[in-house]
């Protein structure tokens, strides 16, 4: 099944006014091209769990992938909370795991669990989740990080189990998605770097006895020319550039040591790749994970994605402009690359 998806922060810049959020589902409920919508998660930003539920109960289409990270709630917590929204939303909920790679975010609500130690706890906490959503009878857990006693809920997710999406570059995160991951979200790069990541993952998967679905993120500047679309990349380019010094847009930390903002940047030093992968906007944002773009005519951009589908993309998540949202401008050209490539 091939998907689209896009991202959006919790309140898409309206920090004490719903309405550009409100502005922003109603529009994707009237494209009906966007299968699902990423809402991240950062300890600065308004709360995603009370974001997504307010979004579920306006639309009747609007499927969320809510960004969760381990260790801010028990999991038995979570698995109670993400069931209970998920029938509640009659199937539409996914979760994207996020261990972190930022020590300073995760130290602002007080975790201080070291990195080398994310991913054990959070294998260890989809274990607890996982069971918790399907055991028919009552368990308990004794581990490394948590121990529980008596488990059974009454309420089971509408799905079964609400799929869990996950992204990350080193060896443990490839490891703990093989395990738990129903699809791996990978960071745009060039054809040959998403042959090499895909095959990693699908390899590591393989090993645990189960198939992996893939998405990619990539940032579009599409228009009836290549001119017109390097002239507004180019013009996204020139704003964020203003606003250097500022917070204005999105950008990764220095303190973020993950691989995959490392393997970001080391893509900046050649500013186009294959025919039109772009990432000037990746060097202005130090790495940031949505930030590496195609640019270029309609035809061109759907050939390069086209690509993309035959390494066995399944989903691409799509945005565009300086903020890195979707624009109702692409719905036409994302109707036609769902025709072209389901």
């Amino acid at each position: 099944m091939f998907e689209l998806f896009t991202g959006a922060q919790p309140l898409v810049g309206g920090e004490t006014d719903p309405g550009p959020l409100e502005k922003r589902i109603d529009s994707l409920d009237q494209a009906q091209v966007i299968d699902r919508v990423l809402i991240g998660y950062s300890s600065i930003w308004p709360h995603n769990h009370a974001v997504v539920p307010y979004a579920l109960a306006r639309s009747n289409h609007f499927s969320p992938i809510m960004a969760h990270r381990p260790g801010v709630m028990s999991p038995v917590s979570a698995a109670r909370f993400f069931a209970s929204l998920d029938v509640l939303a009659r199937g539409r909920l996914a979760l994207n795991v996020v261990v972190g790679g930022s020590d300073k975010d995760l130290m602002r609500e007080g975790d201080s669990t070291p990195k080398a130690d994310r991913y054990r706890r959070a294998t260890e906490y989809l274990d607890i989740v996982r069971r918790a959503w399907t055991s028919t009878e009552a368990f308990d857990h004794h581990g490394e990080f948590y121990d529980v006693e008596s488990v059974k809920l009454q309420t089971r997710p509408f799905q079964g189990q609400v799929p869990i999406f996950m992204g990350g570059d080193s060896e443990d995160a490839i490891e703990f998605g093989a395990k738990h991951a129903d699809l791996y979200m990978l960071w745009g790069e060039p054809i040959a770097g998403t042959r090499e990541r895909i095959e990693r993952v699908r390899k590591a998967s393989e090993r645990h006895g189960r198939e992996m679905r893939f998405s990619v993120s990539l940032r579009l500047f599409v228009a009836e020319t290549d001119d017109l679309a390097w002239q507004a990349a180019r013009g996204v380019e020139h704003e964020i550039m203003a606003a250097q010094g500022t917070n204005t847009f999105l950008r990764s930390s220095k303190g973020d040591t993950s691989v995959g903002r490392q393997r970001a940047l080391a893509l900046t030093d050649e500013e186009l790749h294959d025919d039109c992968f772009w990432t000037g906007l990746t060097k202005l944002l130090g790495g940031f994970a949505n930030s590496q773009a195609l640019v270029g005519s309609y035809d061109r951009v759907l050939e390069s994605l086209r690509r993309y589908r035959e390494l066995g993309v399944d989903a691409f998540l799509v945005t565009t402009g300086a903020e890195a949202s979707y624009d109702p401008s692409l719905a036409e050209f994302l109707a036609e690359t769902k025709r072209a490539l389901a």
